[in-house]
């Protein structure tokens, strides 16, 4: 759940962070036409843009596996309520068994 919450808080930061690089790299691309560092800053925004994918995906993948980590959990406890039952009734046949 942390790591749920961590990628939720930091997701409007790395979107809006390409976003920003986006702005900067229009503003320094204008200010002066050295391609270099225009270069670079495209690199950074592809890089902002993959990591925000990437969160995307991560928090997709985190959803379902909490989704089948409560469904293992459900059937976990169906079982222990199972055994116990099974385990209650077996008891009892010994001690009439015993009784007898």
């Amino acid at each position: 759940m942390a790591l749920k919450e961590l990628i939720s808080k930091l997701l409007p930061l790395v979107s809006g962070g390409a976003s920003a690089v986006g702005a900067l790299r229009k503003r320094l691309i204008d200010m002066r036409a050295d391609d270099h560092g225009a270069d670079r800053l495209t690199a950074l925004e592809k890089t902002f843009e993959l990591q925000a994918q990437l969160n995307e995906t991560m928090d997709v993948q985190l959803t379902v596996l909490q989704v089948q980590l409560a469904k293992l959990r459900k059937t976990v406890q169906f079982l222990l309520i199972a055994l116990i039952a099974t385990a209650t009734l077996a008891a009892i046949a010994l001690a009439a068994a015993f009784m007898r």
